[in-house]
């Protein structure tokens, strides 16, 4: 429904519609031609466009102006298109801003790195951009982001240049840590598919990326759990069992192996991060940081990541014991 204003002229009142303001898309590209040739086309089909020549230029912009979308070129000088989309993707104020890649190169690792950079698109260059077009519109209209506004007057927050790029650095370094811990993770089984072996490796891992007072690993054997402990000596072993088996239970695992005698410790400011396979619970880690000690973001993010690992690891543990006891 068109909505309308009324306009008084001459004493008769006349309608005339009201202006919507029109879509706001970021453009970044360093060429040129190609960056008239882009606004140009995507003015003609009604969008309003924000320019940039540099990523570092783009981010700029993207924070102050906060657009409805944001295409970018991948080989640029500086900054490409690839990291401009993982700093936009990992950054809360912008991350439900989509982003199209959009580029000459179209190699199949070229679209899966373009996808795995988080880009919600991967467009080739082409005569016409009919297919960045059709990307544009379906994204617009798929785009359930609530509104992004700033209250007036509100001070900017962007960054500077200077400091995007320190941001880029920090998030190279942040990806290669993550990357470091699969491979740590991964390698717990190369030697041993003993759960106990593999359970004390684990701790020694993670005792030497995180402070705990209390750690706990829960395995679903079927019909019982099987639990590892690592707990300071001021924690009581059976009050850490006593507490992990009830969050097991009430996250659906099998009950424990040995008798639980049921002892105080509540830690409320512990982190249990279930270890899930296709729809299956094969256990869950329990992490309790020191007395008034809270784990932020990053350190909870460090245990998802760990017990997504274990999630495949477990998986090959459970298939090499059923194939144990299948054996004659």
């Amino acid at each position: 429904m068109t909505k309308s204003c009324v306009r008084i002229q001459n004493g008769a009142s006349q309608f005339s519609p009201v202006r919507v303001m029109s879509q706001r898309l970021l453009l970044v590209e360093d060429s040129p031609t190609q960056l008239i040739t882009l606004r140009s086309m995507l003015e003609a089909s009604g969008y309003t466009i924000l320019s940039s020549k540099s990523a570092a230029e783009g981010l700029v912009r993207a924070y102050n102006e906060l657009p409805d979308l944001i295409i970018s070129d991948v080989v640029m000088s500086g900054i490409n298109g690839y990291q401009l989309c993982r700093l936009v993707k990992n950054d809360p104020e912008l991350a439900s801003i989509p982003v199209i890649l959009l580029t000459k190169l179209d190699g199949s690792l070229d679209r899966f790195w373009g996808m795995k950079s988080g880009a919600d698109r991967f467009i080739p260059k082409e005569p016409g951009y009919p297919s960045l077009l059709k990307a544009v519109r379906e994204l617009l209209e798929n785009s359930k982001a609530e509104p992004r506004l700033r209250l007036v007057g509100e001070p900017s927050q962007a960054p500077t240049a200077h400091e995007i790029n320190a941001r880029l650095n920090q998030l190279l370094e942040r990806l290669l840590f993550e990357a470091t811990i699969v491979d740590e993770v991964r390698k717990l089984s190369e030697e041993t598919l003993d759960l106990a072996l593999i359970a004390d490796k684990l701790f020694q891992l993670l005792s030497s990326i995180l402070d705990y007072e209390a750690a706990a690993l829960v395995v679903n054997e079927g019909s019982i759990s099987s639990v590892y402990l690592d707990c300071a000596k001021h924690v009581s072993e059976a009050a850490l069992t006593s507490y992990v088996s009830k969050v097991s239970l009430q996250l659906g695992l099998p009950p424990f192996k040995a008798k639980i005698n049921k002892q105080l410790y509540y830690p409320e400011n512990s982190v249990t991060q279930p270890i899930d396979v296709q729809g299956g619970r094969l256990g869950l880690l329990v992490v309790v940081p020191p007395a008034n000690m809270a784990y932020q973001p990053g350190d909870q993010k460090v245990v998802r990541i760990i017990c997504d690992q274990l999630s495949v690891l477990l998986r090959i543990f459970r298939l090499h014991d059923k194939r144990a006891v299948a054996s004659p």
